[in-house]
Formats: C-alpha cells, structure tokens, sequence
C-alpha cells in the first residue's frame, strides 16, 4: 500500500472523529487552541494505535470485537450527549472539555480502526508507517474539524452544547445502525 492510499485510508477512518471534533469545538469555552491540539491529537493517537493493535492482535481479536463495537460506541456516545444536553439545560455547561469525554468518544470513534488493522495484516504493510501516517493524517483533520467547530461555537452560543449532545448521540445510532444492518 502506498503513501497515498495510506492518507486517503487515513482520511476515512477520521471521517467519525471529525463529526466529533467539530462538535469539541462548539463546546469549548476556554483554552480553545491548546483544547483542540490535545482534543485532535487524542483522536489521531487511537486511530493509529487501534489500527497498529488490529494489525498485531489478527483476526480473531477483531471477530470478538466487531461484534460489540457499534454497541459500545451507542453506549458511550449516547452517554455523553445526554450529560451534554442535560447540563445545557441546567445552565451547568462545562468552561472547558471534559478530557473523559474526549478520551472515550476518541476510542468509540476509532474501533473500527481495529478491524483496518487486521486487514492491513493480510496486506503485509510497514505497520509502523501506516501508524504514523494514521495518526498524522486524523490530528490534521481533527483539529481542523475543532476549529471549524470553534467558530461555529461562538455563533451559536449557549446552544452549542445541546447541539452537540445531540450531534453525539445521533452518530452512535448511525454507528449501531450501520454495523448492525448493513
């Protein structure tokens, strides 16, 4: 696999995590520049870390865990949108991102990078490169996706939470929806 399939793979599987990032930035009150390297480089890190374990851990390990994936990130997803919307509704909005929340939403987000793994096994790829490659090409993205997200944040307003508990949940049903029906 070359270079460029390599960052077009890469581009893909960010594709959720930009959706998310978005939604960080809409959110974040303070610190908003370091918030968004710290929020893109989570997310770029489990691509490529969940994609070198898929590689490392074969097919078996990624059977087991396709057939949870969607589920778990339904759970998790869903969980912190309504944390979201109900303290948008309290008026009790976080002044910053929730590290928690953007750890787990960055793992629920990259399981079916596991599953690539594993495919990229059969192909005998340099790993470590596509790792790398993975993890640079989903920051980039990411943090552009949390910029974008910033500036949608400051017009928006005191919304920005709700829509963005929303935004969370409504891409953990597509994620249950997807894996489950097609």
């Amino acid at each position: 696999m070359g270079f460029i399939e390599t960052v077009v793979l890469g581009a893909g599987l960010s594709m959720d995590s930009f959706a998310l990032s978005v939604t960080n930035g809409m959110c974040a009150v303070k610190r908003r520049f370091l918030a968004g390297i710290l929020c893109a480089l989570c997310f770029g890190l489990f691509q490529g870390a969940l994609t070198t374990l898929g590689y490392a851990a074969g097919a078996v390990f990624a059977q087991k865990v396709r057939a949870v994936d969607h589920i778990i990130a339904l759970l998790l997803l869903s969980y912190i949108g309504i944390k979201m919307i109900l303290q948008s509704r309290k008026g009790t909005a976080q002044p910053s991102l929730s590290a928690a929340a953007v750890f787990f939403s960055a793992f629920a987000t990259s399981l079916d990078a596991l599953t690539v793994g594993v495919s990229l096994a059969a192909l005998e790829v340099d790993i470590v490169l596509v790792g790398a490659v993975l993890t640079a090409v989903s920051t980039a993205i990411c943090f552009a996706g949390f910029l974008l997200g910033d500036r949608a944040g400051k017009r928006l307003g005191s919304s920005a939470q709700m829509l963005g508990g929303a935004v969370l949940i409504a891409l953990g049903i597509r994620i249950f929806i997807q894996h489950t029906f097609f």
